[in-house]
């Protein structure tokens, strides 16, 4: 439940069987491949000679045969096992290693529950018997090899892939090669370009706009993702020049969407359309039930969360987008799509599905999630924004802990102006973002992640919006310390510069508060400040970089002492768990190659 290069192939060409018709004026004979020959060294002028020359008028004569041949000779049909399958495989993937040095992120808290808790886990040592070895830094490495192959039928039939052959396997952990817990299929899917639209069917990446809402996960580039995604073949947007289609080789998540879609242009209008049919999830099956039979089913229509999107564009392809702008051209694209979900009945038994028809229960879950995006480019300067919103109710919500149904009203957006100089070397801009949250403590209250955020019963409506993990904006309080951007407002400057071809630097400030102060540990406005550096290397497919982050934390993340029994607001933090957070360190290096 919700709470929880390919070139086009070129047409076969057959070499007819071409009889020496050459002109005496020296034209050039037609090749096979359909190239014209250059000409040839004979003179040219006078009458036709040889097979050219005039015949004489009369009967014709009858064409020689020789002896012993068959008058005629049949044709037989080719093998069936040399039926041409596909035109092209294509493999494209990356592989990638990350190492982490954190330090203090638990901002010196002790994560004991009974005491309150605090943001990040200490090392396990720090809980062991006395005379355990317990320091303030965690070191760990992980390694991930994505492949994606693609299998082009034709000019208009494409079947696409993706699979991790190891998902973030923390180095050192064992897992022999080969175990099925090491290889996981993501996704497959087909893409059919038809004279009407464009029809796409199977598991499929999810993404739209800058992708705080849906994101794939699986370009760096956001208007490819969405191009790719949502509107067209990813080969039609080359049109223009070269794309940057590189894969976004920091992303651990990735939205998928079971759909069946169909996009077309609008006629008379530079607008597309596109509509989907959804299968977010289908809570028992004949499988889990252990029922037999070949192919499973689902055993009851009620219990399923359904699904539908629309959406409509006026979008550019990516390259097209760059080269108006870069011609000095007021360019605008945007777009607008809405996503509806319902399920009628649940169970009250999320473990164990269906095992007792006790756990049967209506539920009258429907929710809408309308969602907008807009970039303006003028020469130098770009400027985005995306917005969602989350709209519904649930009629049945008793075996929640609430006593009635539960509206839904959360919002969440962000807006970023960039710019460039110094002949492109120089980029610099602004984000603002912000995102709805809930009134509930975490669970312990020292928790601030997203995974320990509680339901507060008490409340009627249900507020918390939370960005995709995938959209990333700093490493470690929005990364680390709270899982995603949520009860959450932040401004985030920013500066970068090329020093070579190869070498960027990047440099950022995020400065963050709370808009529902008394959901976090301190019950104030402010999550702190966070300062990151960045230095990266890329050529020819290989990628290095190494990072480094220092958060410090504000008053939100602070442990006050006041208690209930002495007329305060009643924290609760447990002896030697209180007091003012301390600073926390980040250092990422990381290392790829993307083919």
């Amino acid at each position: 439940m919700i709470f929880d290069n390919l070139a086009p192939s070129s047409p076969r060409r057959r070499a007819g069987l071409v009889a020496p018709l050459a002109l005496a004026l020296g034209a050039a004979a037609l090749t096979a491949d359909g190239a014209r020959a250059q000409p040839g060294p004979l003179p040219t002028g006078g009458p036709p000679t040889g097979e050219d020359a005039p015949k004489p008028e009369g009967i014709a004569e009858a064409a020689p045969k020789a002896a012993g041949l068959l008058t005629t000779t049949t044709a037989l049909p080719p093998p069936r096992d040399r039926r041409k399958k596909f035109e092209v495989i294509t493999l494209d993937g990356y592989l990638r290693t990350r190492g982490d040095w954190m330090k203090n992120l638990h901002l010196g808290f002790n994560d004991d529950p009974t005491l309150g808790g605090a943001p990040f886990p200490r090392p396990l040592g720090c809980a062991g018997p006395a005379g355990s070895p317990c320091d303030d830094t965690l070191k760990s490495s992980n390694l991930r090899l994505r492949l994606e192959p693609s299998i082009q039928l034709s000019e208009t039939i494409t079947v696409h892939t993706q699979l991790d052959l190891f998902d973030n396997v923390v180095l050192g952990s064992g897992g022999g090669a080969g175990s099925t817990s090491d290889i996981v299929l993501r996704r497959a899917w087909a893409e059919v370009s038809t004279g009407l639209g464009y029809l796409k069917f199977g598991r499929m990446p999810d993404h739209f706009g800058l992708g705080i809402t849906a994101n794939s996960g699986r370009r760096v580039d956001t208007d490819y993702a969405a191009w790719e995604t949502l509107w067209q073949p990813a080969a039609l947007a080359n049109i223009g020049g070269t794309n940057p289609v590189g894969y976004d080789l920091d992303s651990d998540h990735g939205d998928t969407a079971d759909r069946l879609s169909f996009t077309a242009m609008i006629p008379g209008t530079p607008f597309r359309a596109i509509a989907a049919v959804d299968w977010p999830a289908v809570s028992v099956t004949s499988a889990d039930e252990g029922l037999a039979g070949g192919q499973p089913w689902d055993v009851d229509d009620n219990d399923d969360e359904k699904g539908w999107m629309l959406g409509v564009a006026r979008v550019d392809a990516p390259a097209d987008f760059a080269d108006r702008v870069a011609r000095g051209k007021l360019t605008m694209n945007y777009a607008a799509r809405v996503v509806r979900r319902t399920q009628d009945r649940d169970y009250s038994d999320p473990v164990t599905p269906g095992a007792t028809a006790e756990a049967y229960v209506p539920r009258g879950y429907k929710e809408y999630q309308p969602s907008a995006w807009f970039k303006l480019g003028w020469r130098k300067v770009l400027v985005e924004a995306e917005v969602g919103l989350r709209v519904g109710s649930i009629e049945h919500a008793t075996d929640l802990g609430f006593d009635s149904g539960v509206d839904i009203l959360a919002w969440g957006g962000v807006a970023r102006v960039s710019a460039r100089a110094l002949d492109d070397k120089l980029g610099y801009g602004l984000e603002l973002g912000a995102a709805s949250g809930d009134e509930a403590d975490g669970d312990p209250q020292g928790s601030t992640h997203i995974r320990d955020q509680a339901l507060l019963t008490s409340d009627r409506t249900f507020n918390r919006f939370i960005f995709d993990p995938d959209y990333k904006i700093d490493l470690i309080l929005f990364r680390e310390l709270i899982g995603a951007v949520s009860n959450a407002v932040y401004v985030r400057p920013w500066l970068s510069y090329e020093l070579t071809r190869s070498i960027k630097f990047h440099a950022q400030n995020v400065t963050a508060g709370a808009l529902r102060p008394v959901a976090t540990p301190g019950n104030a406005k402010m999550w702190g400040v966070e300062l990151d550096l960045d230095l990266a290397y890329s050529s020819n497919g290989f990628h290095a970089g190494l990072a480094y982050g220092l958060f410090i934390p504000l008053s939100a993340m602070n442990h006050p002492e006041d208690s209930i029994l002495g007329g305060g607001d009643g924290f609760g933090y447990g002896a030697g768990n209180i007091g003012d957070a301390s600073n926390a360190h980040s250092i990422q290096a990381r290392f790829a190659i993307e083919f």
